[in-house]
């Protein structure tokens, strides 16, 4: 499904089709700095997981099509035809088939041998990161392009997401949001959402930030 919409009080007729936002579903072959705004959620988590390589890692996962970054599940703002937002918005009967694309995604891209100490240190993401619960939709991997930032385009992502998941059923909307992200915060703030738990990183020693879980009733 594809959503265009207008930023902004713009008349219509002022807005030309570059400036027109489209919200839609990833493809293979979108074009955009793709892998650098999913990295841009949770640097310090990308690169305590995958080190050096997140980034190539996050590029392969979008290509393969299978995982949480595969890109039939990334969510993407789309204008001048280069993708300036991400988003992986998935529910609870999503994570596991997510999951396990991940981990054949890691085995594959690491190695056999390669992927046992990316394994080891992924234990410690529950920390910070759990499944949805039943009824959640959970968004991870949330970036906007900085040259597009203050444009309303997170929050046109998350409200087209929003009505959407009311539609479907879903009963609750939950993120996890870094303290090192105060700019996000203020936006998950203004859109609804509440802070319900604050949570530390498992592994001290890793350099990673806590975070906060935030969440937003969907249904009355």
């Amino acid at each position: 499904m594809t959503a265009t919409m207008k930023t902004g009080a713009v008349n219509a007729d002022a807005v030309t089709a570059e400036e027109r936002l489209h919200i839609r579903t990833a493809q293979a072959d979108d074009v955009g700095l793709i892998a650098e705004l999913m990295y841009s959620s949770g640097p310090d988590i990308y690169d305590y997981l995958y080190q050096e390589k997140a980034l190539d890692f996050l590029r392969y996962e979008f290509a393969s099509g299978r995982g949480f970054a595969g890109h039939p599940h990334v969510t993407v703002a789309v204008r001048a035809g280069e993708v300036v937002g991400t988003g992986c918005f998935y529910g609870r009967r999503d994570y596991e088939r997510l999951l396990n694309g991940t981990v054949k995604n890691m085995t594959r891209f690491f190695g056999y041998l390669g992927v046992v100490p990316v394994l080891f240190r992924s234990r410690h993401l529950k920390s910070v990161m759990r499944a949805p619960r039943p009824g959640e939709l959970y968004l991870s991997n949330f970036g906007v392009s900085p040259q597009q930032r203050s444009q309303g385009i997170g929050s046109q992502m998350i409200q087209h997401k929003l009505q959407q998941a009311r539609e479907q059923g879903y009963d609750l909307f939950g993120l996890d949001v870094s303290v090192a992200n105060p700019r996000g915060q203020a936006l998950y703030s203004r859109l609804g959402l509440q802070v319900t738990q604050e949570k530390t990183f498992s592994n001290p020693r890793a350099g990673v930030n806590p975070a906060r879980k935030m969440e937003l009733a969907l249904l009355p």
